[in-house]
C-alpha cells in the first residue's frame, strides 16, 4: 500500500477511536502503532541505480529542437535530422519550444514511460569544473565528490555512508529487521566505491553469480573457525573475520532463498542490463529488503563510430539507448504486474557527458554535462530544467550547469528513502538538503516523522560505582539497546582527568534487549577514585559516560608516615624515605625558589618502608623544594633541601 492510499483509508478511521479486542486505545498510547502503519511503505522502498559506463552523449540522447540548426552545424555527421528517414522523435510537443527535446527513434521505452507519467528527465547535470577521466570521474560521482580540494579524494561512497549510518550494526550482520545486505551490485565484477563505508562495503556483489545457487557456492568456500579466540587485540580482529564469514554465509542463504521465492510476471529483452533488472525484480518480489541496487550497462565511451555514417539515427549509441530504455520499461512493467511499482525508484547516471562538437571519427570526446533519467510511479513527470544553450560553448564543451548530481541523489535519499538530516550529514550531502529538486510526487515524499535516523550505538540506562565493605569497588552498568557495539572499557583515574583502562568487557547486548554488566575493582585508589565507561563501536568510534567518584574514606596521615630527606644539606645525592600502610602512586616535583620545575616523576610506593635516591649535582646551589603529593588522596608534603 502506498502512502497516499493509506491516508485515504486512514482519514475516516481517525474520526473514531482505534480499537483493540473491542477496547479503545488512547491516542497517546497508539502513536507508535500509528507511525509504524503510516511509515510502513517507506520501510519497504528501494532505489535502483543504473550506471551508464563510459560517459553518455547527452546531446544525441536529448536533441534541443529549438536549436536544431546550431546542433547540426556542430554535429554535421552524427547529428540526427529533423525530417526524413531516421529523424528524431519529439518527446513532448506540449512543452514550451525552448524545453522540447527530440529523442532517437529507437527510444520507444522512454517515450512509453514518459507518456504514462512515470518518467522525469533531469537536464544538464554534473558538478562545477567536471573531471573528464573515466576512473576519477566515476569515483567522484560515487563518493559524492567534485574537483575542489576538499571533495576530491574521498575514500568512502555516499551510498555506503548513507546505509551504514541509517542501519547501524547491520553491515555484515543480518538481523530480523534487516535480514538482507543493505546494497546489492550487479553488472560489474569490480566492487563499486559507492558502497564503501568507514566500516567496510555495504553491498554484496552478485555479478556473474548464479543467484539461485549463491548459498551453495559460498558454502563450498567456507573454512572452520578457530575453536578458541584469545581475549586480545588480535582476538578482536580474528573475531571480526569469523563474524564476517558467518554473515556472508547467512546472506548467501538469504539471497538464494528470496530469489527462489520470487518470480517475474513480465517479459524482458535478452540483454545483459535486462537480465540484471529482471534479477532485481525477482529478489524484491521474493521479499528482499535491500535498500539500494546498482546495475550497469557499459559501452558509452563513443570516440569512434558512434553512429552509422549513412544514418546518424542508428549505430552503437542508438543500440545502447535502446537496450537501456527497453530494459527499464520491461522492469517497470514487471514491477507493476508484481504489485511492487510503488516501492521502487530507478535512476540513471553517467560519469560525464560528451563534448558538444563532434570529432573526426563519427564520434564524440569526453565532455561534461548530461541528463539523468528518473523512473517510477512516484516521480513528478516531465522535464526538470531546459535545453543547454548551444550558442554559448566553452570551446567544444557545454556550459550552464543546471542541476548538481548531488541534488538529485539528496532528493532520493531523503524524499524517497527517508534519510533524516543527520543521516544526510553522514552521507556528506547536508549542503544539498536545502537544494532538493521537485522530482518526487508530493503524496510520496517521506514525512519527516517517518525519517530514518541513526540510532545511538548504545542506550545506556546507568553506570554506577559503589564501595563494598570498605575494601573494593563494585561497578555496574545497564543498556536497554545496543547497535554496532563492540566492547566497553572501564577506566579509572586518581584525579578525574588522567584515566587508564582497568579492563575490557565484550558487548553482549542487542536491539531492544536490557543487558546488565558487572565488574569489580579489587584494589581501589586510596582516597577518592574516579571511574567512567568508554563504549567502543565496531568502527572504533567511541563515547564516554559521566564520571563517578568513589571515596575510600581513609586517613591520609595513617597511610603515609615518617617522611624525611637526608643528608640535608647535601652536595652529591639525597635519600627520600617514608613508610606506607597501603600501596599508592605518588608524584614528586622538584622546584627552585623561583618556582621553575626542575624534575618530575611518578613513584609507585609499596607497603612498608620506601627509600629513593636522587642525584642533586645538577640542581642549582641553594634551597630547592621537593614536593611529594597525591591529589586524589588530598596529600601534599613539601620539603626544603639545601644543595651545597
Amino acid at each position: 500500500m502506498n502512502r497516499r492510499n493509506f491516508f485515504k483509508i486512514a482519514a475516516p478511521a481517525a474520526l473514531s477511536p482505534l480499537m483493540l479486542n473491542g477496547s479503545p486505545l488512547k491516542m497517546f498510547t497508539n502513536q507508535r502503532l500509528y507511525k509504524m502503519l503510516a511509515c510502513q511503505g517507506v520501510n519497504d522502498r528501494a532505489l535502483v541505480m543504473i550506471q551508464l559506463g563510459g560517459g553518455n552523449d547527452g546531446l544525441n540522447t536529448l536533441i534541443p529542437i529549438d536549436q536544431h540548426a546550431i546542433y547540426k552545424n556542430i554535429r554535421p555527421n552524427i547529428g540526427l535530422n529533423d525530417t526524413g528517414t531516421g529523424a528524431f522523435v519529439n518527446l513532448d510537443n506540449t512543452l514550451p519550444i525552448a524545453d522540447q527535446v527530440g529523442i532517437q527513434p529507437v527510444m520507444t521505452g522512454l517515450q512509453d514511460l514518459y507518456n504514462a507519467g512515470k518518467g522525469n528527465i533531469i537536464q544538464a547535470t554534473g558538478y562545477p569544473n567536471q573531471n573528464r577521466s573515466h576512473f576519477k570521474a566515476t569515483d567522484l560521482w560515487f563518493t559524492g565528490g567534485d574537483t575542489s580540494p576538499l571533495n576530491f579524494n574521498k575514500t568512502t561512497g555516499w551510498v555506503g555512508r548513507f546505509l551504514d549510518y541509517s542501519y547501524p550494526g547491520s553491515l555484515g550482520n543480518p538481523t530480523t529487521d534487516m535480514p538482507d545486505p543493505l546494497g546489492i551490485q550487479l553488472g560489474d565484477s569490480s566492487p563499486a566505491i559507492g558502497f564503501n563505508s568507514f566500516t567496510g562495503s555495504t553491498a554484496i556483489n552478485l555479478t556473474k553469480q548464479d543467484v539461485s545457487g549463491f548459498y551453495s557456492t559460498v558454502s563450498e568456500l567456507g573454512i572452520l573457525p578457530p575453536s578458541l579466540i584469545p581475549n586480545t587485540d588480535m582476538g578482536l580482529e580474528l573475531q571480526y573475520i569469523v563474524d564476517t564469514q558467518e554473515s556472508v554465509s547467512v546472506y548467501s542463504q538469504r539471497i538464494s532463498a528470496v530469489f527462489n521465492a520470487g518470480n517475474n510476471l513480465g517479459t524482458y529483452p535478452d540483454t545483459d542490463l535486462a537480465n540484471q533488472l529482471q534479477s532485481i525484480a525477482r529478489l524484491i518480489s521474493g521479499g528482499s529488503k535491500t535498500k539500494v541496487f546498482l546495475a550497469k550497462i557499459g559501452g558509452f565511451d563513443t570516440h569512434n563510430n558512434q553512429v552509422d555514417f549513412t544514418d546518424p539515427s542508428v549505430g552503437q549509441h542508438a543500440l545502447l539507448l535502446q537496450e537501456l530504455f527497453d530494459a527499464i520499461k520491461a522492469f517497470q512493467d514487471d514491477l507493476t504486474l508484481l504489485g511492487l511499482a510503488d516501492r521502487v525508484m530507478t535512476v540513471t547516471f553517467s560519469e560525464f557527458g560528451r563534448k558538444a562538437v563532434e570529432n573526426g571519427n563519427y564520434g564524440t570526446d569526453h565532455g561534461n554535462l548530461a541528463p539523468m533519467f528518473l523512473v517510477g510511479n512516484a516521480v513528478v513527470p516531465g522535464i526538470t530544467g531546459t535545453n543547454v544553450d548551444l550558442s554559448n560553448l566553452d570551446g567544444s564543451l557545454l556550459q550552464g550547469l543546471q542541476n548538481d548530481y548531488r541534488q538529485v541523489f539528496s532528493t532520493l535519499l531523503q524524499d524517497w528513502l527517508g534519510g533524516s538530516d543527520d543521516v544526510m550529514t553522514a552521507a556528506h550531502f547536508d549542503t544539498f538538503v536545502g537544494q532538493k529538486l521537485p522530482i518526487i510526487d508530493n503524496a510520496a515524499i517521506v514525512d519527516p516523522s517517518c525519517y530514518m535516523s541513526n540510532f545511538l550505538p548504545i542506550e545506556l540506562v546507568y553506570f554506577q560505582a559503589k564501595l563494598v565493605e570498605g575494601q573494593e569497588v563494585a561497578l555496574e552498568w545497564q543498556t536497554s539497546s545496543e547497535f554496532n557495539n563492540d566492547y566497553f572499557e572501564v577506566q579509572r583515574s586518581e584525579n578525574g582527568v588522567d584515566f587508564t583502562t582497568l579492563f575490557i568487557e565484550r558487548a553482549r547486548g542487542g536491539y531492544n534487549i536490557t543487558t546488565t554488566y558487572t565488574a569489580v575493582d579489587p584494589l581501589p585508589i586510596l582516597g577518592t577514585g574516579y571511574y567512567r565507561l568508554k563504549q567502543v563501536d565496531i568502527d572504533k568510534k567511541f563515547k564516554l559516560s559521566d564520571t563517578v567518584a568513589v571515596n575510600m574514606g581513609r586517613n591520609v596521615e595513617d597511610l603515609i608516615k615518617n617522611i624525611r630527606i637526608y643528608p640535608n644539606p647535601a652536595k652529591y645525592d639525597v635519600n627520600l624515605v617514608f613508610t606506607m600502610k597501603e600501596k599508592a602512586t605518588l608524584s614528586l616535583e622538584i622546584y627552585d625558589m623561583e618556582g621553575h620545575t626542575l624534575r618530575s616523576e611518578r613513584i609507585n610506593a609499596s607497603v612498608g618502608f620506601n627509600k629513593l635516591n636522587y642525584d642533586i649535582q645538577n640542581l642549582p646551589k641553594g634551597i630547592n623544594l621537593f614536593h611529594l603529593y597525591n591529589k586524589a588522596l588530598g596529600f601534599n608534603h613539601t620539603m626544603k633541601v639545601q644543595v651545597l
